[in-house]
């Protein structure tokens, strides 16, 4: 009975240390910087996308991972993930830098739209998930905002 007592507490424990990370944090704020095409072919284009994250928080997080989605108006352009691990300074903010790929056929039809409209910026909507070190679940994160594509070589 005391073992069964005691793994209970324990878990108990767990779990409030694990809300007791959770108290106050804010999730890192994640928005679109720039993009660039890396490289066109037939079949995929390799896009460069620098992401700026802001922590509101008044302490440093280190961010192990941003898995994230990038919406053009309205319609899914991109899933993209980075892997590196990135600390933020407590009120501050950096710029991260990831590789995302789209098809042929999703581009094109993206292309025929934008063209449609070509002296607007781009609605975007970047919605997503940070995985921050010592926090045991993601923080989530979702952002809406406009940019203009650069010009195809």
């Amino acid at each position: 009975m005391k073992k069964v007592l005691s793994l209970w507490v324990a878990m108990g424990l767990l779990i409030l240390s694990g809300c007791q990370s959770l108290a106050g944090l804010e999730s890192p704020e994640v928005s679109v910087s720039g993009i660039n095409l890396n490289s066109f072919s037939l079949f995929e284009q390799e896009w460069g996308l620098t992401l700026r994250v802001q922590n509101p928080n008044d302490r440093e997080l280190t961010l192990n991972s941003l898995d994230y989605e990038i919406y053009v108006n309205g319609e899914k352009f991109a899933h993209g993930l980075t892997n590196e691990s990135i600390t933020l300074p407590a009120m501050g903010d950096t710029k991260v830098t990831t590789a995302i790929t789209t098809s042929l056929l999703g581009s094109l039809q993206q292309l025929q739209k934008i063209q449609q409209n070509q002296d607007q910026p781009l609605q975007y909507r970047l919605v997503g998930k940070s995985r921050v070190a010592g926090v045991p679940i993601p923080l989530s994160f979702d952002k809406e905002g406009e940019m203009k594509l650069p010009a195809m070589p």
